[in-house]
């Protein structure tokens, strides 16, 4: 009797396309106290306006600047302990300019690209409309492999 193993390793790339100088290696992450989870690779962030610092987008009705989507983390996966025991610091953020792979970013708290930002504005915008205001555009990439698992 022969098994079949089916492996499901990704070969897209999630930056598709970038202008050069896109993101600033030197972002501090805050703390945050009451994180249970790690935070993961591709997840899209947002900046406390009286910090600068960045937080996960996880409240499109947030007053403190953080209901604005502005950039996606492309680091490696931070443990929640380390965001627990204070502000991550250098690492890698995605601000402008670039094509990234709809089917690898990360949105906590159950929000969308499609989830519509309320405060703060009467010019509605989702996720997706403020992340292509600084350039940042999404695209569903098929990854070869899923012909080849079908």
């Amino acid at each position: 009797m022969a098994v079949q193993v089916n492996s499901n390793i990704t070969t897209v790339p999630f930056i598709r396309f970038s202008y050069p100088s896109t993101s600033r290696t030197n972002s501090i992450i805050a703390q945050d106290a009451l994180r249970t989870t790690d935070l993961a690779p591709y997840t899209i962030m947002a900046k406390i306006a009286a910090s600068q610092k960045w937080v996960p987008f996880t409240d499109e009705t947030a007053t403190d600047g953080s209901a604005i989507p502005q950039g996606i983390y492309i680091g490696s996966a931070i443990a929640s302990a380390d965001i627990v025991a204070g502000d991550v610091e250098d690492v890698e953020i995605l601000e402008s300019g670039a094509i990234y792979d709809i089917n690898q970013v990360v949105i906590e708290n159950s929000k969308t690209l499609d989830t519509v930002i309320t405060v703060g504005t009467t010019d509605l915008k989702t996720v997706r409309d403020h992340l292509a205001c600084r350039n940042i555009h999404d695209d569903d990439t098929v990854d070869i492999t899923e012909y080849e698992n079908a």
